[in-house]
Parts: structure tokens; C-alpha cells; sequence
């Protein structure tokens, strides 16, 4: 599953920076039509559902617990110490 999860992210960011490649590149000359492609479109549809899957695996891993966020687990004090 941490494979499917690194799989992921490694697409995302390739997608996230094709997508500011066309920014750019339609800033420089809109007549080329780079966001208003239909094959950006698709792009930017699939970057959208992976970046909505991703969230969604990264929640679940950080909700149960097998994933580590840096913070520490609260100890319950023993019964006699407080």
C-alpha cells in the first residue's frame, strides 16, 4: 500500500508540474491554446481525482495511526502518580 501511495505522489508532482509548464508557456503565447486543450483538460481532470485520492489514502493512513506525523502519543499517568 506505501507503494500505491509513493506511486501517487510521484504522479502528482509530475502532472502538478506539467500543469505550471502550461501556465507559463500560455502566458507566453496564448495562441497556442496549451488550457484550453482538450487534452489539458483530461490532465487536469486526472490531476484532480489522484490529488483527491491521494488526500484521502494520506488521511487514512494518519487517522489509523500507520503513519507517523512527528507527534507524541499522551501516556496515561499510572494510577499511583499525578
Amino acid at each position: 500500500m506505501r507503494l500505491l501511495v509513493k506511486t501517487l505522489q510521484a504522479v502528482l508532482i509530475v502532472l502538478a508540474l506539467m500543469m505550471m509548464i502550461f501556465l507559463v508557456l500560455d502566458g507566453f503565447n496564448p495562441t497556442m491554446n496549451f488550457l484550453r486543450n482538450g487534452i489539458t483538460k483530461g490532465l487536469l481532470w486526472t490531476f484532480s481525482l489522484l490529488a483527491l485520492a491521494d488526500g484521502v489514502l494520506v488521511m487514512g493512513y494518519v487517522i489509523t495511526g500507520r503513519l507517523r506525523t512527528g507527534k507524541r502519543k499522551h501516556k496515561p499517568a499510572a494510577r499511583g502518580e499525578e
